[in-house]
């Protein structure tokens, strides 16, 4: 038993090593994602590696069975993995987890499942047949070097460990058909075989290159720009660094220098806020500031004091002590589902801004900016529209500030979704105003923050007030459309969030390049349906004016990732227009109407959420391929097209020579080429010597014609008869030669199956 089990052991390693590495290779995958090697995920890889391997030595036993279960297989998989990848989004978070070893999007279930039934399968079925059917070093190299390249492009480090078993067991799996060829004659190597496999390599790998997605820009390239590449001529920057009195306007965002204006250095993505304006000029289509909202009201400790009190978990946990102090007040505003959740957080996030030598007299900031801490200088004024900026001279265009601010999205979908801002204007006032009286009699300290939020509430209705005449202005069709789109709506966040959705669910392009015969804001919303920023902020804005809401118009910036975590870059051409929206118990809110830039062209270009675009190189795809269809043409002709032109053109010119020449030309041809590689030294062999060879490798026959060769070669004498035999002959030899190699290669198959 112990020798069966020995010998067992020894006649599969063949099949063992393979195996194993085809497991390494999975297993170093899915390192590359961050699946711990102890896991469920080990086990399947095993477990999946172990039925393919099982299926395709049962497809090598039994070819038209096992290619039926084999196609079928690999169909379904890649159904699978197609429903499993497309299950959101069209694939595009697939697609980002993939590319940025799940950097930027969380690890899912259904993507390690698509591993499962693509990689895993893929890795077993190519390592077996490149390994135990027909053993290629250039086409399992190519395999095993996949875990490496993946890591390399999605900038993850792959354990040392896995790079040794898989260079180790590549070396196994060498020596293992190295042994095998010395005990049973196979064919590991050969010079065709070598070029071919070699021809394939390159091609795979630079196919694999071309389709494999890339960044439109090269990851640290920021880095590289600023230090080596940027001019210190800010002269273009001017229109920047100062205050506007109108808004930009789309031609200003057409006029992009990709110029860098600061670096960012944080742990968060905002909009950046440059300027806000109030009132829009409907004779020239653009937006002005009230010299009210816009000069200096608040000196930077003012602004602090009253800002840092908005924190929408104190007021929370105001509303749960008035509920205390007054038995009901909850249930009274219907705050239940906000009582009762007790993990929710509003923190104050830091962001450091580092102007690439730019100053402006503004500091850019987010909407909720608590304070702004700027070395070197004396005093920061705040507008009432929250524009952090000097008076009067330009910030230091080289020294950095420091922005402390409240987190603009994770608390507030929260806050919505609790019911927190399920009030209209008046009935949050009156709810403020209790809550303030309730905890002022208590003399509770959360009082400073229900008097913050009740300030800020009286402050927007003030705003709101103050631009009710241009209400007027707005056009009928501009009102109706935004009943229509908010009809059945209550609360004012909820009809901000429609009109925000309405222009990416209704066809609505971002188009820079765009100039319309029209400049109104009806030819965009009814006609062209394509504009920038500017018109889709300014369309908004004016929509939810009309329905009541408070809101205004802001220009600034909406900074672009880079390759490094937590920091990010603000460029000229990151200039944005977008909405800002007051909603009740929570202030001054940013929403973003304008539609990606990519929305209708997510066939050509995937952008992640962040904005890091992806693309393939199509045209390199299609020089590729074109390069290689004439690469394949020619191979074809080479290996069957020029040969059976060769061989009819030589029998053609048989029948054109006398006997003597035609005897001489069928025993060259034979001893030079059709017996090379079958018959040792064929060309110095006599005539005898040669064909009782031949006879005996292939079982040919060849009767006299050895004399009639030996005659017509050295006598010169031959006859017709001896023309027509060396024919026959000749044909003969060739088929028998190509049976022996048939026959050949069936026992090499045989043997290798172990039958």
């Amino acid at each position: 038993m112990k020798e069966k089990i020995m010998y067992y052991f020894r006649f599969r390693t063949v099949e063992l090593v393979p195996f194993a590495l085809s497991v390494v290779l999975s297993l170093a995958v899915f390192s590359i994602y961050s699946v711990k090697i102890l896991s469920i995920w080990t086990l399947a890889v095993i477990l999946i590696n172990a039925a393919m391997f099982v299926l395709c030595r049962f497809t090598d036993k039994h070819n038209v069975i096992g290619g039926i279960i084999i196609t079928v297989l690999t169909f379904n998989l890649l159904r699978v993995f197609l429903m499993l990848i497309f299950g959101r989004d069209w694939g595009m978070s697939f697609q980002q987890w993939f590319l940025t070893g799940a950097d930027k999007v969380e690890t899912q279930f259904e993507y390690l499942l698509a591993f499962c039934v693509s990689f895993v399968p893929f890795f077993a079925v190519t390592v077996y047949y490149f390994s135990c059917v027909l053993y290629r070093m250039s086409f399992l190299t190519l395999v095993s070097i996949i875990p490496c390249a993946l890591s390399v492009k999605v900038l993850a480090e792959i354990d040392n460990v896995f790079i040794t078993l898989i260079a180790m067991l590549n070396i196994a799996v060498l020596m293992i058909n190295l042994r095998e060829k010395g005990g049973n004659g196979r064919v590991v190597f050969g010079r065709t075989a070598s070029v071919f496999s070699a021809g394939v390599f390159g091609f795979v790998l630079l196919l694999f290159s071309a389709l494999m997605p890339k960044e439109n820009e090269a990851r640290y390239y920021d880095e590289f720009e600023r230090l080596f590449m940027q001019s210190n001529n800010n002269s273009s920057m001017l229109d920047y660094s100062m205050l506007s009195e109108f808004s930009g306007g789309p031609d200003s965002f057409r006029n992009f220098s990709n110029q860098y204006l600061y670096m960012l250095y944080g742990d968060t993505l905002t909009y950046f806020k440059r300027q806000t304006f109030d009132m829009y000029d409907f004779e020239n289509y653009r937006w002005y500031g009230e010299e009210y909202y816009s000069k200096p009201a608040y000196t930077d400790e003012e602004w602090l004091e009253k800002q840092s009190a908005l924190s929408l978990e104190k007021l929370r946990m105001g509303m749960l002590a008035a509920d205390k102090y007054s038995d009901g007040f909850i249930e009274k505003y219907g705050l239940e589902r906000l009582a009762q959740y007790d993990n929710y957080r509003d923190e104050i996030k830091m962001i450091n801004v580092i102007p690439e030598n730019f100053g402006a007299v503004y500091y850019i900031a987010p909407a909720r900016t608590v304070k702004v801490t700027a070395t070197g200088e004396n005093e920061i004024f705040v507008t009432r529209g929250g524009v952090f900026r000097n008076e009067e001279k330009p910030h230091d265009p080289r020294i950095g500030y420091q922005v402390w601010f409240y987190d603009e999205f994770e608390s507030r979908y929260m806050w919505m979704d609790l019911g927190g801002a399920d009030f209209s204007d008046e009935g949050s006032a009156q709810m403020l105003s209790e809550l303030c009286d309730i905890l002022r009699e208590n003399n509770d300290p959360l009082l400073q923050n229900a008097e913050a939020f009740l300030t800020v509430h009286n402050e927007a209705m003030e705003y709101n007030n103050d631009y009710n005449a241009n209400c007027e202005n707005i056009s009928s069709e501009i009102k109706e459309l935004a009943l229509e789109i908010t009809s059945g709506l209550e609360y004012d966040w909820q009809k901000a969030e429609a009109l925000q959705s309405y222009f990416t669910l209704n066809g609505y392009i971002y188009d820079l390049d765009y100039i319309p015969p029209d400049p109104s804001l009806e030819y965009f919303l009814f006609e062209s349906k394509r504009g920038s920023c500017t018109h889709y902020a300014s369309a908004y804005v004016l929509m939810a004016r009309s329905l009541g809401l408070t809101a205004r118009y802001t220009e600034g910036y909406s900074p672009d990732i880079t390759g490094r975590d937590g920091v990010y870059a603000v460029r000229d051409s990151c200039s944005h227009a977008y909405p800002e929206v007051y909603i009740q118990n929570m202030g001054w809110i940013v929403f973003e109407p304008t539609v990606p830039s990519n929305y209708n062209r997510m066939a050509d270009v995937n952008e992640d959420e962040n904005g890091f675009e992806l693309s393939i190189d199509y045209k390199l795809v299609f020089v590729i391929c074109v390069i290689s269809a004439i690469i394949l043409t020619a191979a074809l002709c080479a290996v069957f097209i020029i040969p059976i032109c060769s061989e009819r053109l030589f029998v053609k010119r048989l029948g054109d020579m006398s006997p003597e020449e035609s005897i001489r030309a069928v025993y060259l041809r034979i001893s030079r080429k059709t017996v090379s590689g079958t018959v040792k030294n064929a060309e110095a062999l006599t005539p005898y010597e040669l064909f009782n060879e031949i006879e005996r490798v292939t079982g040919c026959d060849t009767g006299d014609f050895p004399y009639t060769a030996e005659k017509a070669l050295f006598d010169g004498t031959a006859d017709q008869s001896g023309k027509k035999q060396a024919y026959e002959i000749y044909e003969a030899v060739r088929s028998g030669i190509k049976e022996y190699h048939n026959e050949q290669k069936k026992l090499r198959q045989k043997k290798m199956k172990g039958g």
